[in-house]
């Protein structure tokens, strides 16, 4: 499908438009362009790819948050399995340690009972255990005092040591030296005991450590992880807000489109995709605003061209009813009456078609003054009584005096339709009734009748231009379908409203007009 060729003309209107606007507020015009090519570099090229690339940076917290808490679980692991290493080596050590100097302290007791010179080798030999076990204790990450502890033990070995090696040279200072070693044996049981507590001590404070680690640990996973959900809401709400807003961009502009609104450019920003979509029903925008204006003017050519010919027919039906050019039979004077009525309403109908392209068209009407709507609804009411007489309907009118600012042809119409509209669709021996109040703010007008209730989904279509009620096919009542339209287009230019209330019997109207104080 091509587009049209005025659009041409309309383009070039629209750029010329653009440069007297940065021309009037000093704007470069390139600057805006520079600025547009760099936001279009940042806008994905699809749909589809906004939705992943955010659901992408989205999960970032979550994912920083997973390796964030890995990362203080493996610390709190190798601290554990580092306390419980050097825990259960020490404790064993610590153990031993009370072992190998008992072993070495009953092979001295063998050898000062037995004499047999091997148990002082065995004891030797259970010295150079005592001081491996020493030298890895004093690794272990404890106070100085434990390691002084370690270093006194280490040398009363030595002093042990010392009085074995004397004690193989004979039997002369054996008996002395092994009661040396004896009373040393004595001291090492108290500091291995102390060492032990010692130890135990290191146990005890390690595991504090830990047990203050995991709670510091907890503490900043708690908050690390309610940062985390907190910033992914608020990145999700962005999302949402970013991806829903050329969708609520599409929406307004097909809504707007239902409405019969196709002045007001669609304008879609976001993805490429979106925005072309947006394009595209800009155009659509425009070839209806241009398929409106054609069914316009060609409404307004046929009903123009309608009205002469028209004008000659009732004025030869009108000469004939009068017997104006002859005498006529009684049957010849009801084809003239018939032609008469029907011509009369064929140019209420004409008019209607005129009156409603001009309030498309037009704009809002020029003249407007201060009205009294109680002075035209009586004077409505009073022209439409012949009606109301042929159908027995009673007339019911509570009218406060009220003032509004509007174009009086146009506030006669419109009331004009509404009456003739009650009235026509009222039961016969019925009531029309209408209630005229006023605020501060608005005038409130309410008319209504003893019909039949006009369902509810038929109350928004009503005002659609030609639409046809089922109670008018059902009843064999039906006009030219405007009246309402033109109602609601001329009280729209006047900023009231028209609206059907929902009633179980007749029909209700309720227009309000803005008060000549708030205006």
């Amino acid at each position: 499908m091509s587009f049209p060729r005025r659009r041409e003309s309309s383009f070039h209107k629209v750029a010329s438009n653009k440069k007297h606007f940065f021309a009037e507020f000093h704007i470069d015009p390139h600057f805006s362009k520079k600025k547009s090519n760099s936001m279009k570099h940042i806008r994905p090229q699809s749909f589809l790819n906004l939705v992943i690339g955010g659901l992408i940076i989205v999960s970032l917290p979550l994912i920083v948050g997973l390796f964030t808490t890995r990362s203080h679980l493996d610390k709190l692991v190798s601290q554990s399995v580092e306390l419980v290493e050097h825990s259960l080596a020490a404790t064993r050590d610590a153990q031993n340690l009370s072992k190998y100097t008992r072993n070495q302290e009953r092979n001295i007791r063998l050898f000062d009972i037995v004499g047999e010179t091997r148990y002082l080798d065995e004891a030797a030999t259970w010295h150079g255990h005592i001081s491996v076990l020493l030298q890895r204790l004093q690794k272990i990450p404890v106070d100085n005092e434990f390691k002084n502890l370690l270093i006194q033990f280490q040398s009363l070995e030595d002093t042990i040591l010392t009085s074995l090696q004397l004690a193989h040279r004979g039997p002369k200072k054996q008996e002395k030296n092994i009661a040396d070693a004896f009373m040393i044996f004595s001291r090492l049981d108290k500091r291995a005991l102390i060492i032990n507590t010692a130890i135990s001590e290191y146990v005890d404070k390690g595991l504090s450590r830990l047990k203050n680690s995991k709670r510091t640990a907890q503490k900043t996973l708690v908050w690390q992880t309610l940062s985390f959900i907190t910033l992914t809401i608020i990145m999700i709400l962005v999302l949402a807000y970013i991806i829903s807003q050329p969708i609520r961009q599409i929406d307004k502009g097909i809504d707007r489109l239902g409405k019969g609104d196709f002045s007001t450019p669609v304008f879609i920003t976001g993805p490429k995709d979106l925005e072309a979509l947006g394009r595209k029903l800009n155009w659509l925008r425009q070839r209806l605003a241009s398929l409106e204006r054609e069914k316009t003017k060609f409404l307004a050519h046929i009903s123009h061209d309608l009205k002469t010919p028209l004008a000659s027919i009732m004025e030869g039906s009108g000469l004939l009813h009068e017997e104006l050019i002859g005498s006529l039979n009684k049957q010849q004077l009801a084809v003239a009456e018939i032609l008469t009525k029907n011509s009369v309403k064929l140019q209420k109908l004409i008019e209607n078609i005129l009156n409603f392209n001009m309030a498309q068209a037009g704009g809002k009407p020029k003249g407007h003054k201060n009205l009294s709507l109680k002075r035209i609804i009586e004077q409505i009411t009073s022209e439409q009584t012949p009606q109301m007489l042929a159908k027995s309907i009673t007339l019911d009118l509570h009218l406060k005096e009220t003032t509004i600012l509007g174009n009086q042809t146009q506030i006669e119409t419109l009331f004009e339709n509404l009456f003739s509209n009650a009235i026509k669709f009222s039961s016969p021996g019925g009531t029309v009734c209408c209630n005229l109040s006023q605020t501060a703010n608005e005038v409130k007008c309410i008319i209504s009748n003893t019909g039949h209730a006009i369902p509810v989904d038929e109350q928004d279509k009503i005002f659609t231009p030609f639409y046809q009620t089922k109670n008018d096919e059902r009843h064999h009542t039906q006009g030219s379908g405007l009246g309402l339209a033109i109602v609601k287009e001329y009280i729209s230019q006047h900023n009231g409203t028209v609206a059907v209330l929902n009633r179980k019997t007749g029909a209700h109207f309720m227009l309000t007009f803005p008060a000549i104080s708030s205006q």
